[in-house]
């Protein structure tokens, strides 16, 4: 709680259906701050939870910890191309390392 960490991820579908990844992205991972409600979603968030530096997990993320319909509310959003609002996601991620101080 309150460690900034930065991820690298690959998103899918939870069909396999390849979405998007931090490398596709030029290799920039994505930063955030583990508990902070307007970092990540909250599955995410709670995904990253325990993870070890050069940790690999793999998490399915249910509609209800995904994305929002927008950002108006301080959320991470919008929903990604070819997500439907009860689709779940498969997310692989490796957290790198966490940023102290940053």
């Amino acid at each position: 709680e309150g460690k900034r960490v930065n991820i690298q991820w690959v998103l899918k579908r939870s069909n396999g259906y390849y979405v998007d990844s931090s490398e596709r992205n030029d290799g920039v991972p994505f930063i955030f701050t583990v508990g902070d409600p307007r970092g990540a979603i909250a599955g995410l968030d709670e995904g990253i939870r325990g993870m070890r530096v050069n940790g690999i997990r793999r998490i399915i993320i249910p509609p209800n910890l995904s994305y929002v319909d927008g950002v108006e509310d301080d959320k991470p959003g919008p929903v990604p191309m070819g997500f439907g609002p009860k689709q779940r996601m498969r997310r692989v991620m490796t957290l790198l390392k966490d940023i102290p101080g940053e």
